[in-house]
């Protein structure tokens, strides 16, 4: 508490023109560290600075600001603990937690104290783009009886679970493939298309995954096949999809092992 010492002057009877409150200095930040400039979802990032404030207690909160909104909703632990002296040398493991959007983040250091806020740079961080993964991917049923599809033509639900450290929806353009003519002969709607970038290969769009709050996502696409086709025959196809890096733009092919068809 600051004290006013007009009062006391005028008893000891000595001449002061006023009470004039004196500005506060601001916090400072000392030595900001990170103990990497790049990291994978799920690594731990150690940061270190040392705090100067001259009223500890004006101090209402400290956070890391900058790290990607998906791996805060997931947990990441941004809030530090409020400084107890008028220098303190902070030391905090911060784990970052999947799913972690990779891309390169400016992280700052926010104080905010009963009057305003000031903010200091931590410097570049670098979350890395880890690879998406199709975990599994089927024909629900998985066959049908010859005798049993009445009618020209059958629909079924194709579903595919991809998996993501960075996010779901870090897949994308996803498509099957027929591995030989009879799969795609099976198929009659929606339509083989030439698909780009798998050289012009023919192929059907599937639905996407959605979420980037997620590392796994669970996604459903109809395929409707045609009935009038050999009996005891199995039927292959594979799910193609890119994963694009947001650091450099590179694009790699994920794919899933065979998704399996049989008419019996």
């Amino acid at each position: 508490m600051k004290l006013c010492l007009a009062p006391i002057a005028a008893a000891l009877g000595l001449a002061l023109a006023g009470c004039a409150s004196q500005p506060i200095a601001p916090p400072t930040v000392a030595d900001p560290e990170l103990s990497s400039r790049e990291v994978s979802p799920g690594d731990t990032l150690a940061i270190a600075f040392t705090l100067d404030v001259a009223e500890p207690a004006s101090v209402e909160r400290i956070y890391l600001r900058g790290l990607p909104k998906n791996t805060v909703l997931a947990g990441t632990r941004t809030e530090l603990d409020l400084p107890a002296s008028p220098v303190t040398a902070y030391t905090a493991d911060v784990v970052i937690e999947r799913p972690a959007s990779d891309g390169q983040y400016n992280l700052e250091l926010v104080i905010e104290t009963d009057e305003k806020a000031y903010v200091a740079p931590l410097g570049p961080l670098a979350i890395l783009d880890t690879p998406s993964r199709i975990l599994h991917a089927q024909f629900v049923g998985g066959s049908h009886e010859a005798g049993d599809c009445l009618a020209t033509t059958k629909l079924l639900e194709l579903e595919y679970t991809v998996s993501d450290e960075n996010g779901a929806a870090d897949f994308v353009a996803p498509a099957v493939s027929a591995l030989d003519q009879g799969a795609q002969d099976l198929v009659f709607f929606p339509h083989w298309e030439p698909v780009a970038w798998l050289n012009d290969a023919p192929g059907i769009g599937l639905n996407r995954p959605t979420q980037d709050t997620v590392e796994k996502e669970l996604v459903t696409s109809d395929i409707r096949i045609n009935c009038e086709v050999p009996a005891d025959q199995l039927y292959e196809f594979v799910i193609n999809g890119q994963n694009i890096s947001r650091a450099d733009g590179e694009s790699k092919i994920i794919g899933s092992g065979p998704v399996r068809y049989y008419v019996e």
